[in-house]
């Protein structure tokens, strides 16, 4: 791959468009900085940035629009800048030419190239057919992807006649997602991130290959979370049940788990289930059935240590999304009417072990929250802390006309 002077015959064509350019070499960074505006093509400056970057030769482009021109319009506007400079670039040298429009993060490429074709499968794959953007604290990326289900960033570079898959060592951090996979903050590239190679290297122009490769990755680590969710589940079926960003409970104790299928140098895999806080490691292993036989030994031998919490302040810690485990701050008073405590405890820990659905019957800002759930329904604040009001759905029914007392 031939980078000689890709950066001059770049800088050369965006003056043949008619490109007014104010010109900065910096020779540390190896980039070539061009600030740019175009009467024609753009209503707002833009910096391109020429560097390269794990075998790709980068446009980064950033704009500086007015806050009145609105920000899908400006990257509408650099997308079709970016197309139109790629059918009219020499096209045995755009092969391997990324964009990057740094304002949103999204990657322009020539739709009809190799490299083109690469990020449409990412997109197909792990995007759910989305344009491929990345959030990163990098100011020149490469091609870094951090799909949903991944506990690390994947890196893709041409490397000879082969597009080589690379991950970055930092990992993603656990407070990111629940142990089920269910996103809860999206995972940003750290600046400086380091990558290594894993044993996916597949020929340049075999995307059926590619494809493949992806399917592989994401159904090996879904399978993973799945059978770890399935394995603790067979001794707490309720847990994982209230968790609305919040820990869970196993056994009525709280418990804030994550797993992960991690890459390690030299192509070697590691799967593991870890107990966040504490950093206790429940199970670890080189393959997914090794780990969740050792998961199925860690969880059965015993409850963990801890102070259990009510079922009743299982569901209603995890409504109100609170992290603290004392259940005592939020819940003041729990009021059984017609019906005994031990008698509703029986009932919610069944239906959270039957993961129910809670019907709502009313939620106000500023007073008091309604809901059905196990054949009850349940009165308590908006926000804690408060007394909680139970009784059976039927009674309540009936007696819908009368006015609760304090």
């Amino acid at each position: 791959m031939e980078f000689t002077h890709w950066k001059r015959r770049m800088q050369d064509h965006f003056e043949r468009m008619g490109f007014d350019l104010r010109i900065e070499r910096l020779a540390m960074q190896d980039m070539l900085k061009l600030e740019a505006t175009h009467g024609a093509f753009l209503f707002f400056p833009i910096t391109i940035t020429l560097y390269e970057r794990m075998g790709w030769q980068m446009v980064a482009i950033e704009s500086h629009h007015p806050e009145e021109v609105d920000d899908v319009f400006a990257e509408a506007q650099v997308q079709s800048l970016f197309q139109m400079t790629m059918m009219t670039f020499e096209e045995e040298e755009r092969e391997f030419i990324l964009g990057f429009y740094s304002n949103t993060g999204r990657y322009l490429t020539d739709q009809v190239s190799s490299t083109g074709q690469l990020i449409r499968v990412i997109e197909e794959e792990w995007n759910d057919g989305e344009v491929l953007r990345i959030s990163t604290f990098e100011s020149f990326p490469g091609l870094f992807v951090a799909p949903a289900f991944a506990h690390q960033t994947y890196a893709f570079a041409p490397d000879g006649d082969d597009w080589q898959v690379l991950v970055g060592r930092t990992g993603r951090p656990a407070s990111d997602y629940r142990f089920d996979g269910h996103v809860l903050s999206a995972h940003r590239v750290p600046e400086g991130e380091l990558f290594t190679p894993v044993p996916i290297r597949v020929p340049i122009h075999q995307f059926e290959n590619v494809r493949q490769q992806l399917q592989n990755e994401q159904v090996e680590i879904e399978t993973f979370l799945q059978q770890a969710m399935e394995t603790i589940r067979q001794y707490d079926p309720s847990f994982g049940f209230a968790w609305r960003a919040t820990v869970t409970f196993f056994h009525g104790i709280p418990v804030n788990p994550f797993a992960q299928r991690l890459w390690l140098e030299e192509g070697q895999k590691r799967f593991r289930v870890m107990q966040q806080g504490s950093r206790r490691i429940l199970a670890i292993g080189a393959t997914s059935g090794e780990t969740i036989q050792l998961l199925d030994q860690a969880v059965g031998a015993g409850e963990p240590d801890g102070t259990p919490v009510s079922a009743v302040g299982q569901l209603l810690l995890g409504i109100w999304q609170q992290f603290e485990s004392d259940e005592a701050t939020y819940l003041t008073a729990v009021d059984c009417q017609g019906i005994s405590r031990q008698q509703v405890e029986n009932r919610i820990r069944h239906s959270l072990a039957r993961r129910e659905p809670i019907e709502w019957i009313d939620r106000a800002q500023n007073g008091n929250d309604s809901c059905r759930f196990g054949g009850l329904t349940l009165t308590f604040p908006h926000r804690p802390p408060g007394v909680v009001r139970i009784r059976r759905t039927d009674e309540s029914a009936a007696g819908a006309e009368q006015t609760d007392t304090p």
